[in-house]
C-alpha cells in the first residue's frame, strides 16, 4: 500500500504515530548518528512525523514530498511546535541537487540511494523495512513492492560500499475509533476485498483495547533496518 496523504488517510497515520511512540522512538535511533551543525534532508518525507522528532538535534532540516496535503500538514505542525529550523517544501526529491551533510531515505520505496549519496557531504542514513510483508490487511492485496534490508544489504555489497546496519522492531499498529473505523481502513488499504474477507480479517486481528478514545487496535510489530552509509566508504 502506497499512502495517499488525504484526509481519513493522513488522520489514521497521525493516530497511529501518537499512539505508539514509533516515530519517537525510531528518531532515538537516528539521533546518535546525528552532529548539532548538520544540515538534514528529508527526501519524500510524507508528513515528516520524524522530521519533527529530529529537528531539535540538527542545524536544520529541508523536508521535501510531492504531494502538498502532506507538506501543508508538516508546515502546520513544525509551526505549532516553533520548529524554525524546518522548512518543508512541495518538491519531488529525485530533483534535488544541493549538497547536505546528512541525507534521509525513510521508508522512501524503491530508489536510486547513490543518486542521493552524491548529495551528502557526511552520510546517508536509509532505513527499510526488514521484509515486504503486511500485517494490517490482507497479505494478497499488497501490490506495492518495496526496498527491504536483504535488497539494501545486496546493493551497497555488490558495490563494496560499506555499511552499519543496525535492526529494530518497533509497535506501529493502527488504533482505531470504531468497528466502522477498523472496516473503512481495512478497505482503504486493501480496496478489493470483499465484506466476509475484511470481517474475517477483522475477526481474526483487531484487539480490543478498554479505552475510549480509541477502544480497537490492529497490532503491528514493525520490524526494519537502519542503513549508516558514511561519505568517505563511497569513495574507497
Amino acid at each position: 500500500m502506497r499512502l495517499k496523504w488525504e484526509g481519513q488517510t493522513i488522520q489514521w497515520f497521525l493516530d497511529a504515530g501518537a499512539y505508539t511512540g514509533f516515530h519517537r522512538k525510531l528518531a532515538q535511533r537516528i539521533i546518535p548518528y546525528l552532529k548539532p551543525e548538520d544540515s538534514l534532508c528529508d527526501a519524500g518525507c510524507g508528513i515528516g512525523r520524524l522530521d519533527l522528532e529530529l529537528a531539535p538535534y540538527v542545524s536544520g532540516i529541508t523536508a521535501v514530498d510531492i504531494n502538498e496535503n502532506a507538506i501543508d500538514v508538516l508546515r502546520r505542525d513544525a509551526a505549532a511546535l516553533g520548529l524554525h529550523n524546518l522548512r518543508a517544501e512541495i518538491r519531488d526529491a529525485e530533483d534535488l541537487t544541493e549538497p547536505f551533510d546528512v541525507v534521509l531515505l525513510s521508508f522512501f520505496g524503491q530508489s536510486n540511494m547513490f543518486e542521493f549519496m552524491k548529495l551528502c557531504r557526511r552520510r546517508l542514513i536509509r532505513i527499510v523495512d526488514a521484509c515486504n510483508v503486511s500485517k494490517l490487511y490482507p497479505e494478497r492485496y499488497k501490490e506495492y513492492m518495496k526496498d527491504t534490508v536483504p535488497v539494501v544489504a545486496g546493493q551497497l555489497e555488490a558495490k563494496g560500499i560499506s555499511y552499519k546496519l543496525e535492526s529494530a522492531a518497533l509497535e506501529f499498529g493502527q488504533p482505531l475509533r470504531s468497528l466502522q473505523d477498523a472496516e473503512a481502513y481495512v478497505v482503504n488499504n486493501a480496496p478489493e476485498a470483499g465484506s466476509s474477507e475484511v470481517s474475517e480479517f477483522l475477526s481474526e486481528n483487531l484487539a480490543q483495547t478498554g479505552r475510549d478514545d480509541f477502544p480497537f487496535y490492529l497490532p503491528n510489530k514493525k520490524e526494519l533496518g537502519i542503513f549508516i552509509i558514511d561519505k568517505h566508504s563511497c569513495n574507497q
